[in-house]
């Protein structure tokens, strides 16, 4: 996740000059000290979407998923169409622990050209992690579709289906 340096929608040059402060804190790293000047960015200008995706990062950056989440998700109602957001929205619902919110992005962000084998297999983490091997290895295959190369994959994805419970096909025996 990034913070942009620009800023297209405030309306005054203080507000111009006080959002670049807080981009500029966020990008040095003190991202407390750019969460309390953005959020009063957001008072005067609630429906901003670049300062809205910029607090979701900030916020996630400062691991407040859940608020970082809402952030993001108003950010891509104003703007559903934008890759960057949908892609921070990913990475905060990965981070949260959602994988199956984030698997609900990755048309949009295939469409948009911005889902990759990376994202892929770290949702393929998660679900490893919060115990669904089902979608773990629905995530691996949906990468090796997207970069056949991958060899360390199948062989991930045989381990993985060996841990899975096998279904009982043999009713009435």
């Amino acid at each position: 996740m990034e913070i942009e340096t620009n800023s297209t929608n405030c309306s005054t040059s203080n507000e111009a000059l006080s959002y670049q402060k807080a981009l500029d804190l966020a990008q040095a790293g003190l991202h407390a000290e750019a969460l309390e000047i953005i959020q009063e960015h957001l008072v005067s200008a609630p429906d901003d979407t670049e300062a809205l995706n910029d607090t979701g990062v900030i916020l996630h950056c400062l691991g407040h998923c859940d608020q970082a989440v809402a952030h993001l998700v108003k950010a891509r109602t104003l703007e559903p169409d934008s890759g960057e957001i949908i892609w921070n929205l990913s990475e905060a619902y990965l981070d949260a622990r959602q994988p199956e919110k984030a698997v609900e992005l990755f048309e949009d962000m295939q469409r948009l050209g911005v889902l990759n084998v990376d994202v892929l297999n770290r949702t393929a983490n998660v679900f490893l992690n919060n115990n669904d091997l089902s979608g773990a290895v629905d995530m691996l295959e949906r990468s090796l579709e997207i970069l056949p190369d991958q060899q360390i994959l199948r062989p991930m994805i045989d381990v993985i289906r060996n841990k899975m419970p096998k279904t009982d096909t043999s009713i009435g025996k």
